[in-house]
């Protein structure tokens, strides 16, 4: 399936596009499920915060699984013979499970939204119904888990992004320059 050339020196550009789509909208779903859980009732942003953030959770957990489906096929660029083995596999661990957690806080937060039996709307182009109905005991938990798999998300890609800065600034290789898609 994957092509077994290796003339590639940086990531395709739909790989790279999808990585930093899905790094930005991690980061704004991130600082507005922050902000939008102090909305007063009367606040402008009380009803249209919830819809930007669930639609663009939604997206978000659909481009991670484009991203999956596309790493079947795409062809990655060589590895850097500089790092050493076992962070290559730290760095494909980390970045799987931050899709698997991301995952996990679209569904955290899709049991939030359809516990009482409420379909999840998406940016009113279609809605998901509701698999569960009459759990209403089942929001908080859901809601606990949504924001702890959240916060310990954005420690992953925190760390990510400090190794691939320390890659590109202290070790000089072509780690970040492979994820900008330049050679």
């Amino acid at each position: 399936m994957k092509s077994k050339s290796t003339d590639r020196s940086s990531y395709d550009a739909f790989s790279v596009l999808l990585h930093w789509l899905i790094a930005v909208f991690i980061i704004a779903l991130f600082a507005s499920g922050l902000w939008m859980v102090d909305l007063g009732y009367y606040d402008d942003w009380y009803y249209q915060a919830p819809w930007w953030h669930k639609g663009i959770g939604i997206v978000t957990a659909l481009l991670i699984i484009v991203r999956w489906g596309w790493s079947l096929f795409r062809q990655t660029p060589p590895s850097i013979n500089s790092i050493p083995h076992w962070q290559h596999l730290a760095a494909k661990l980390t970045h799987q499970s931050m899709n698997v957690v991301a995952i996990i806080i679209a569904i955290s937060g899709y049991v939030m939204v359809t516990a009482k039996g409420d379909g999840l709307s998406v940016f009113d182009w279609f809605t998901i119904p509701a698999i569960i109905s009459n759990k209403p005991n089942w929001v908080d938990p859901a809601g606990a888990v949504h924001l702890w798999a959240a916060y310990f998300l954005i420690a992953m890609a925190s760390v990510h992004a400090l190794a691939a800065i320390k890659h590109h600034f202290i070790d000089k290789d072509a780690t970040l320059k492979q994820m900008l898609g330049r050679k």
